[in-house]
């Protein structure tokens, strides 16, 4: 928290940036009623919940969020598109997804993630969306729920696929990366040596006294050395870094640095070990009026051992925010 308040004491401060995009798809979100039932943690891994699902339109998707909470434990979540398999009735194989984490004690909300590739989703045509979970998480589900969609599960994320039942699963998919009230992604992504495509995003508000504040990314390689790029010009342009970094931009100034590592093991992980392609740095907002509206800017960087180039690391979009 001292660290936090040394780096806030010296951003800029700016007008706000307001911004919270609305889904382009949703179910039962028009209110937050929800099962007050929680999901069990099983020994044989994290759970798996699949949604069948039929694109009503064409959607070019980039993120979702569900209704959800982690009241008793640390807990990471995945929210994935899957294909169908029209001869078994079931999920049959990953298109995209993303990944984030819920600290325990976070109350009912939507929280989500960008998908590590976009999805187009063709008018018609039917998918799955597949939320995994590591146990003892708030399920996803109004009862009331005038959509009621089929429900498949493996607990434990093992054996066959499980039930047919109709299920009130409140999501919301969106058709452009995931923002905040007061906080706006900006420029591109660059991959490496893998298809996915790394992401920011946060979950949580910059409200001043916000605790659990934290920027996530997904996407990214695994077990990897990580580093947070934080900025405090407003009107910073991206700029391409060339042959060094083919594709990749650098989407904020660099005024401070924090590192980490991206996240090695699954949805029941520590947050020390942390769950595949994820990586995240809390960043606890003090309760200080006095920096009330000031400016930040960032975005991640992940170390790439596949990479070929020079400067062998995959850079996130940046996001812009303003302190409330």
């Amino acid at each position: 928290m001292k660290n936090t308040k040394l780096l806030l004491a010296g951003l800029l401060l700016c007008s706000a940036v307001t911004a919270q995009t609305k889904p382009c798809f949703s179910t039962n979100d028009a209110n937050n009623n929800a099962s007050r039932l929680f999901t069990v943690k099983s020994s044989l891994g994290p759970n798996m919940f699949a949604v069948k699902w039929t694109a009503p339109s064409l959607l070019i998707a980039q993120g979702m969020r569900i209704f959800t909470a982690s009241r008793y434990r640390d807990n990471f979540h995945s929210l994935e598109i899957w294909s169908d398999d029209p001869v078994l009735q079931q999920p049959k194989a990953r298109m995209g997804g993303g990944t984030y984490f819920l600290p325990k004690g976070t109350p009912g909300g939507w929280y989500g993630t960008n998908f590590d590739q976009v999805q187009v989703l063709q008018k018609g045509k039917t998918y799955w969306f597949v939320w995994i979970e590591g146990g003892w998480s708030g399920i996803p589900h109004d009862k009331q729920g005038k959509t009621k969609l089929t429900l498949k599960t493996k607990i434990g994320g093992v054996g066959n696929w499980k039930g047919a039942v109709p299920w009130g699963f409140k999501c919301r998919l969106y058709c452009s990366k995931l923002d905040q009230k007061f906080m706006v992604p900006v420029g591109k992504s660059c991959g490496g040596s893998t298809a996915q495509t790394p992401t920011a995003f946060s979950n949580t508000a910059p409200n001043l006294g916000n605790g659990n504040f934290r920027i996530e990314g997904t996407g990214v390689p695994s077990g990897a050395p990580a580093w947070l790029i934080l900025g405090r010009n407003p009107n910073f342009k991206p700029i391409s870094l060339g042959s060094i970094a083919p594709g990749c931009w650098l989407n904020t100034d660099l005024f401070f640095l924090f590192v980490g590592r991206s996240g090695s093991g699954n949805q029941q992980s520590s947050p020390q070990v942390g769950a595949a392609h994820h990586v995240m740095f809390p960043l606890g907002l003090p309760n200080d009026p006095r920096l009330k509206g000031l400016f930040i800017g960032a975005q991640i960087a992940v170390f790439d051992k596949g990479s070929s180039s020079p400067l062998p690391m995959v850079f996130t979009n940046g996001l812009r925010m303003t302190l409330q």
